[in-house]
Formats: structure tokens, C-alpha cells, sequence
């Protein structure tokens, strides 16, 4: 078992993933980088504390089998970074779904197997954080589904992080990128863009480490805007109590969802 801190990065072969790669090597993580595009090459170049995995993130097979490889190698897991992701191209018929499959179900297929991995490290717990978008809070009309899931994603980490920080010492956050130039994004869009908008991926590195770093934060989502960070607050209850009740946990239909109560302080026994 090594003695250093081990993430798994997805999306670690091009852009933010491969970023946050470098940096978290350079502060002493051992990283696991995984997407489905191969890049030995660059896990190579940064040295003994970076290995490379074949994982297709929208495959929950393909997840676990990473997991499983990063385990062995490593004997621990201390941080998801949930980053893959794309945008739809297009509109055919039928629907692709791949942004989706990708986006959204791949943050949670890596969710469930970060808890089991962290569940087995010597103490219990760690770190995820996932990639939305600021497309999660005001939409992007060019891209609907994309927009969709990284609504989902957003959703998810509020929904999860309480019940997962009381049950599982797992903190996990999301992080909202503005337009940032990476191959993502088409280039003449980038040019379109006023300068001044574009967010560089420094400040997508620095989110994360915010979220891995700063134990006192789980269930936020940390907005990336040009070399800001900025906490995203939740919406306001506009009927008030009203509007709260519908979304407080009754804990007998947790219960017999998750078979076991919620321990949430505020849950309705």
C-alpha cells in the first residue's frame, strides 16, 4: 500500500482532466488517470506517481474494472475527480444519448465504486468531486441534453452529500466551469467569445484542489469563472415551509429505498 494519497482522475487524457493530473502529481498524489482515449505517453512523462487506465466512464463494467486495478495497485483511494465528459453534436434520430451516458451516469456508475473502495481504506472515507457546468444553473440553449445532465450532476452531489459525509466520511462537491478552451469546444466558438469570458483551465485546477483540500466543504459547487471561484448557493424555498416539506426526507421511504434510516437531523421519522 503506498503511503501517498491516490486519486482517480477520468477524463485525464486531453484538457482540465489532464491538468489536474499534472498538478496533483506535483503536489505529491499518486494518480490514477483514466479515459477511454489512450495517453500512456503522458502518464509516462509524469513519472512513477502517475499510472494510465482504459476506461469507457458511461460502461459500469469498464469503472469498476479500473477501480479495481487502481486498488490493487495502490491498496487505497482517497478522491474521485469525475471529469469526463462531452457535449451532443447532434440531433438525430433517434436520440443519441452518449452526453448523457457519459455526464451524468458516469458520475454516479463512479460514485457507487468510490464508496465501496474508500469504505476499505485503512480510515474510512475520501473525496469526489464531479465536473458540472455553469450550463447546470442557466442553460445553454445550443446544447439541451448536455445542459440536462450537468443539471443531474449538480442535483446528485446536493441529493448525496449530506447522507454521504454522515455514513460514509466522504465528502463529494461539484465544480461549474464557465467556457474554458479546451478541445471540447470548437474553436471558432472560442474565438467568438469575448476574451475576457474564456476560463482558464488554472482556475478549474484550482476548484479542485479547493474541494479535495478544504475539509469543511461537501455537498457545494464551486463556480469557475475566469480566475474566479465562486460558491453557488442554493435556491431560495419561494412558498417557504412549504416548498422544504416537499423535499424533506421521510425516513420510512428512505428506509425502504436505501434500507437503512437517513440520520439526518432534519429527516421526518
Amino acid at each position: 500500500m503506498t503511503s501517498k494519497c491516490v486519486a482517480i482522475v477520468t477524463g485525464a487524457s486531453s484538457g482540465m482532466g489532464e491538468a489536474l493530473s499534472e498538478d496533483l502529481v506535483q503536489r505529491g498524489w499518486q494518480v490514477a488517470m483514466a479515459d477511454i482515449q489512450p495517453n500512456k505517453d503522458l502518464a509516462s512523462k509524469l513519472g512513477e506517481n502517475a499510472s494510465f487506465h482504459i476506461c469507457d466512464v458511461s460502461n459500469y463494467d469498464s469503472q469498476a474494472a479500473c477501480f479495481q486495478e487502481v486498488w490493487v495497485k495502490y491498496g487505497r483511494l482517497d478522491a474521485l475527480c469525475a471529469n469526463a465528459g462531452i457535449v451532443d453534436k447532434r440531433v438525430p434520430p433517434p436520440p443519441n444519448l452518449a452526453c448523457t451516458d457519459i455526464d451524468y451516469k458516469g458520475v454516479i456508475y463512479g460514485t457507487q465504486l468510490a464508496i465501496h473502495f474508500m469504505r476499505k481504506n485503512k480510515t474510512p472515507g475520501g473525496s469526489i468531486v464531479a465536473t458540472a457546468s455553469i450550463a447546470a444553473v442557466h442553460p445553454h440553449e445550443t446544447y439541451p441534453e448536455y445542459d440536462g445532465a450537468k443539471a443531474a450532476v449538480y442535483n446528485f452531489v446536493r441529493a448525496t452529500a449530506r447522507v454521504l459525509k454522515i455514513k460514509e466520511n466522504i465528502r463529494i462537491n461539484c465544480i461549474l466551469p464557465g467556457i474554458v478552451a479546451t478541445k471540447i469546444i470548437p474553436p471558432e466558438m472560442v474565438a467568438a467569445v469575448s476574451p475576457e469570458c474564456l476560463t482558464p483551465v488554472g482556475t478549474i485546477v484550482s476548484a479542485y484542489n479547493k474541494c479535495l483540500d478544504d475539509e469543511s466543504l461537501y455537498g457545494e459547487a464551486i463556480e469557475c469563472s475566469v480566475d474566479k471561484l465562486l460558491l453557488t448557493p442554493r435556491p431560495d424555498f419561494q412558498n417557504g415551509r412549504v416548498s422544504k416539506r416537499a423535499v424533506t426526507v421521510w425516513d420510512p421511504l428512505f428506509k425502504m429505498y436505501h434500507h437503512e434510516v437517513s440520520q439526518l437531523p432534519d429527516a421526518i421519522a
